[in-house]
């Protein structure tokens, strides 16, 4: 009789298991369908959202993401809360949002926005559901409502993260700028088109959400704006035409406060009026000290032209310091990578030659865009490298407008001889194959981000060469 009832205990043991196990999953689907970014999911969907994830504990103020953490995840709030910081304009941590059961963070680098500083960090103790962003990429070709409700939830995002780095708006509550987000128009411009003309009326004042423009008077610029910084003012508060146009130099992303909406904001936020005043009397000093030297006019214009401000830092070389025919710096570079990555008689502004390298573009980067393998990645130190993500297709090489990204061959490693032990099992199971690495592949200046020092720096025997940051070139 034993023998015979042990199968149906074994049966309804196998039975019960696997009721758990649906039970389970109902209430699994239950609680990410209850979340106010996925309630309208279909089923499907959100059943292909638990396979990618996992539901995981976060004990009060832990890190989520961020500060130094480089694995990358979405994070959905089940439980508790968190704080989402942001950077400012000025380097500054600035509260972006605080977070609860139903929101979600780390969408960004799904949307191309890889380098945006971001931190989130526990409150509370948090129970979160969290997913790879890789698997997620991958997924969302198949997942459209699960894409279109993360993509509404990072734009919003986008939009508030743009109010809280402007440091003019620092003197309002988040609950001001969350409402000033609901009268900005938002517009896109492609890189080289004319945002303002010289002498057109005033309507609006523009924030920059995203990219970089310069202003430009009388044909020559006069200033560069990025992320986070604001122009038409001037114009707005003297009731004059614009005394200057603006181009955008990168794809550049903006939000317009119209005049009216401006004004009335202005009759509520006397500070902000102040403040706005003295970022006037700011600008107008340093137009006029750079129309009194033209000489620094003409270098700045060349600067736009040639991207040399699309990063933090250049390398620079003082070559009234280089003996006669001295290329130690380059060579130093092909000893240490194997092929060149700069070239000496870059640009020549105000005495210093510029080395022709990568800008490491902070703003807009047209490889990053082009690679179609997210084989770019930003160090925390704000170096743009290029990963073994890299297939070697080449798209990033035509898309960069200053030629300095390349194809470079990959030397084959010598075959590894492997222990005897290894072999055997080898032979007895069979592994699969790695994929071959690619012939080629990009390759530019990082400025030796895996090293201690830059070679090209360190070997320069008088000092002529330095890396500069953009702010002691142009000190704007």
């Amino acid at each position: 009789m034993a023998a015979k009832s042990a199968p149906a205990r074994t049966s309804a043991a196998a039975q019960a298991r696997a009721a758990l196990a649906a039970q389970r999953q109902q209430a699994a689907r239950a609680m990410l369908a209850a979340l106010d970014g996925l309630s309208n999911l279909p089923p499907a969907e959100i059943d292909r959202l638990l396979t990618l994830g996992v539901f995981r504990a976060f004990g009060s103020a832990t890190t989520i993401f961020g500060k130094q953490k480089h694995d990358r995840f979405l994070f959905f709030v089940l439980r508790g809360q968190l704080q989402l910081h942001l950077r400012d304009k000025d380097g500054h941590e600035m509260l972006l949002a605080l977070l609860g059961p139903g929101d979600c963070c780390g969408e960004g680098p799904l949307f191309g926005d890889l380098f945006r500083r971001m931190s989130a960090t526990a409150v509370t103790g948090c129970y979160l559901f969290h997913v790879p962003l890789a698997d997620l990429q991958e997924a969302l070709v198949d997942l459209p409502e699960l894409n279109a409700a993360l993509n509404r939830i990072h734009q919003r995002r986008m939009l508030e993260s743009t109010l809280t780095r402007i440091p003019l708006l620092s003197s309002l509550l988040p609950v001001e700028r969350f409402a000033l987000a609901n009268i900005l128009r938002h517009s896109s411009f492609s890189r080289g088109s004319l945002i303002i003309r010289q002498g057109d009326h005033a309507n609006s004042l523009y924030l920059i959400e995203r990219g970089q423009v310069s202003i430009e008077q009388d044909g020559r610029t006069v200033a560069t704006l990025a992320d986070g910084d604001f122009f038409g003012e001037i114009a707005l508060l003297s009731g004059h035409p614009h005394r200057a146009s603006v181009r955008a130099i990168t794809s550049t992303d903006l939000l317009a406060l119209p005049a009216a909406d401006f004004h009335a904001l202005l009759y509520e936020q006397p500070n902000l009026e102040a403040n706005l005043r003295m970022v006037v009397e700011q600008r107008n000093r340093r137009n006029a000290a750079l129309h009194a030297d033209q000489s620094r006019a003409r270098d700045l214009t060349q600067a736009v032209a040639r991207g040399l401000l699309r990063g933090s830092h250049l390398l620079a070389r003082t070559a009234s310091l280089c003996p006669p025919g001295c290329q130690i710096c380059e060579e130093a570079c092909v000893g240490r990578h194997g092929h060149q990555r700069l070239a000496l008689n870059g640009t020549l502004i105000d005495g210093l030659d510029i080395l022709d390298a990568c800008r490491q573009c902070t703003v807009g980067p047209e490889c990053v865009e082009a690679c179609p393998e997210h084989a770019f990645e930003r160090t925390d130190d704000g170096v743009l490298l290029i990963t073994n993500r890299c297939t070697g297709c080449g798209d990033c090489i035509p898309a960069c407008p200053y030629q300095a990204v390349s194809r470079v061959t990959q030397e084959r490693p010598e075959p590894e001889v492997l222990p005897l032990w290894v072999r055997l099992r080898n032979r007895l199971h069979p592994q699969p194959p790695l994929p071959p690495a690619p012939p080629q592949r990009a390759d530019k200046c990082d400025l030796c981000s895996s090293y201690p020092d830059q070679a090209c720096v360190s070997a320069c025997p008088t000092g002529a060469l330095r890396l500069l940051p953009v702010e002691e070139i142009f000190p704007l």
